[in-house]
């Protein structure tokens, strides 16, 4: 029996749980920057009203912080999701591990080493973005130019859109090692969809990155799916 795999069943058990968060994460991303983003537009009368009676625009630097009531939801969720992701991308990494004992060769390996890293670095990054302060600007028209006037502080969204990359690669990368070593599970069609989900949930994710909030909470749909089929695949492979 092969303890590397019996590891990897618990690591798609409890991948199906941080993508769960991960799509009540995504969410919450979203309701926050609607809230910052109508608080700026609700000081675009009074940043045109200043902008009128002065000759130069002047950068006034953080306004105020106004209280945004998404924000403790999206902080908590952001931890939660952090832990969760470093949890499960050990674990499932090793279920890959598991794969090349019983004869995937490379890609098991390239698994669990893409798993542990992309695990670490999206938790890395979700983290920072969650910590760190950024700014959002309210912006006034000057000269056929639109200026920013007022900032407020914000979540560092900049990590934010970058843990979707991360996290859009190492799925990638993940996804095509559960292609490649199906042949070597007991259930290859299952490793085979696990492995196509998790490249489709990837882009997903990438196009989240550049475009959109929706496409992640797609992106982490599949990508349960795919935690539930790899805890499948590795608990039927155990005795291989």
């Amino acid at each position: 029996m092969s303890k590397a795999l019996l590891i990897g069943t618990v690591g798609g058990i409890i991948g199906t749980i941080t993508a769960a968060v991960g799509i009540m994460w995504v969410i919450s991303v979203n309701t926050l920057l609607n809230e910052i983003y109508n608080y700026l537009v609700e000081l675009a009368p009074f940043v045109n009203t200043v902008i009128s009676w002065i000759p130069t625009p002047l950068y006034t630097g953080p306004w105020p912080q106004p209280i945004f009531s998404s924000w403790p939801l999206f902080g908590l969720l952001s931890s939660i999701l952090a832990m969760l992701l470093i949890v499960t991308g050990i674990l499932i990494g090793i279920g890959f591990y598991g794969t090349y004992k019983i004869g995937g060769g490379a890609p098991g390996v390239v698994g669990l080493i893409f798993g542990i890293i992309g695990g670490i670095a999206g938790a890395l990054l979700i983290t920072i973005g969650n910590t760190t302060p950024g700014y959002m600007s309210a912006v006034a028209p000057f000269d056929e130019v639109y200026v920013p006037v007022i900032s407020v502080t914000t979540p560092n969204f900049n990590f934010i859109w970058a843990s979707f990359g991360v996290l859009a690669l190492a799925f990638i990368i993940i996804g095509a090692a559960s292609i490649s070593v199906r042949e070597t599970t007991n259930i290859p069609s299952a490793s085979m969809a696990a492995g196509i989900l998790s490249i489709i949930g990837a882009v997903a994710f990438l196009v989240g990155s550049i475009i959109h909030l929706i496409p992640p909470i797609v992106g982490f749909g599949l990508t349960l799916v795919s935690f539930i089929l790899w805890a499948v695949v590795f608990y039927s492979s155990r005795e291989m």
